[in-house]
């Protein structure tokens, strides 16, 4: 039970730690912090967790490592200088992403770090990039906030919660996740007077089911 219970704590441990490298990186106009907080803490994160990634396999399993390989790919963002790498990347990504759910399911490796992981690895990639467009184009530096709701909520909810609070999952959640992730794509494909739109209609879509989900949090709060 207590094993269960490491992925929350690192959670919103990483969760901080990531918000300190964003706010570092975005006063300093850079993207450093963020890549090397978030590098780190994963690895310590997968390091407490090692059980959870071996689980069905002493490897990890394809699941896992379609995982791991995604996440890897994240770091080579800040090096890359042109829009159309960063294109790329952010295809390969995202592409990637629910190929791993897929094949956790297809081949019986469903394990709940790989759950954990998977969708860490997504907070990341929303933060990371953010950071990126932001030291690029000041002009946008408010898509950061969105860029790191998804922390912001699992501080607020871990620190202001008296009892076990359980978000409910929006069947509109995932639609929204899936347009902001692919207005990521569009930002670095296409010419950035089309871009810049794409990426905000994105960020206003997570920033309106972040505020449902902060309204449903405090109103839970409010009768317990």
């Amino acid at each position: 039970m207590q094993r269960q219970q490491k992925p929350i704590d690192w959670i919103f441990f990483q969760s901080i730690i990531l918000v300190v490298g964003l706010t570092v990186d975005t006063l300093n106009s850079s993207v450093l912090f963020t890549p090397i907080l978030g590098f780190i803490s994963f690895t310590i994160y997968i390091g407490l967790n090692w059980n959870g990634f071996i689980e069905k396999k002493i490897w990890g399993g394809i699941p896992n490592l379609v995982t791991t390989m995604r996440l890897l790919l994240l770091f080579l963002a800040p090096f890359l200088k042109d829009t159309f790498s960063l294109a790329i990347l952010t295809t390969i990504v995202v592409s990637l992403d629910g190929i791993d759910g897929f094949l956790a399911r297809k081949l019986n490796q469903v394990t709940l770090f790989g759950g954990k992981i998977d969708m860490e690895t997504d907070a990341f990639f929303c933060l990371l990039f953010s950071v990126i467009i932001t030291k690029n184009h000041p002009e946008l530096s408010w898509i950061i906030i969105s860029g790191s709701l998804r922390y912001c909520y699992k501080i607020v909810t871990t620190i202001c919660s008296k009892s076990n609070f359980i978000e409910t999952k929006k069947a509109y959640a995932r639609y929204i996740a899936g347009c902001y992730f692919v207005s990521f794509i569009l930002f670095f494909l296409l010419d950035y007077s089309i871009g810049k739109y794409l990426i905000i209609i994105g960020n206003i879509l997570v920033i309106s089911s972040f505020t449902v989900s902060f309204y449903e949090f405090f109103k839970f709060k409010k009768s317990t």
